[in-house]
């Protein structure tokens, strides 16, 4: 659910601030995590990844944290 979330975000934000792009690969790699089975690695990298945004000031739409 985290992941649909943050991509549902990223949908929305990059069209409109493309410099937010730059987390799609950390995005990338939670999914990774996630199909390999990782799914404690895979909640680390989603935390990371919304630090990033909120600590980027990146503000094109609202990031909801979603429940690990």
């Amino acid at each position: 659910m985290s992941l649909q979330q943050l991509y549902g975000w990223l949908q929305a934000t990059v069209p409109q601030a493309p410099q937010v792009a730059g987390i799609v690969p950390l995005v990338v790699r939670a999914v990774q995590l996630y199909r390999a089975g990782q799914h404690e690695a895979c909640v680390a990298q989603i935390q990371s990844v919304l630090d990033s945004i909120t600590t980027g000031h990146w503000s094109a739409a609202p990031v909801t944290r979603p429940i690990a």
